[in-house]
């Protein structure tokens, strides 16, 4: 992601072809879990599009090469050149670390809060009280 004066945040890598994902050679292992109900919010019932599996592959990446050469690199794709320029920063007494130096403030809405099954939720949004007012 990259930020651009005052506009939002923008993809530095607008699409898969500039992104270059782990292929099934640096994947891990992954176990599906067929689930029989649909999604009523989903399109045609989906619960999920396809990515989940491959949130965790890029910081198990990322903590791989911490743990081989004692660098982070805090952005993706992890690169040769990224690696090197934290192992020369390391050399010479700076902190060992490649990425963004700060993020751009982005408003976030307030959070919802929805119950699961086990608290008695049926899916549905709630009020939250604040524990102050709770008797």
């Amino acid at each position: 992601m990259a930020y651009r004066g005052n506009r939002n945040v923008v993809q530095k890598a607008p699409s898969f072809l500039e992104y270059k994902s782990p292929t099934t050679l640096e994947m891990c292992d992954i176990v599906t879990y067929l689930v029989g109900d649909g999604d009523s919010n989903g399109p045609f019932g989906a619960k999920e599009a396809g990515q989940g599996p491959q949130l965790p592959v890029p910081p198990a990446i990322a903590n791989a090469v911490y743990d081989a050469v004692g660098v982070r690199i805090d952005e993706v794709p992890v690169t040769p050149d990224k690696v090197l320029k934290a192992i020369r920063a390391k050399a010479k007494g700076q902190e060992g670390r490649y990425g963004p130096t700060k993020f751009p403030h982005c408003d976030m809405p307030a959070p919802i809060f929805v119950p699961t099954p086990a608290e008695g939720g049926d899916g549905k949004p709630i009020e939250r009280v604040p524990a102050a007012a709770r008797p």
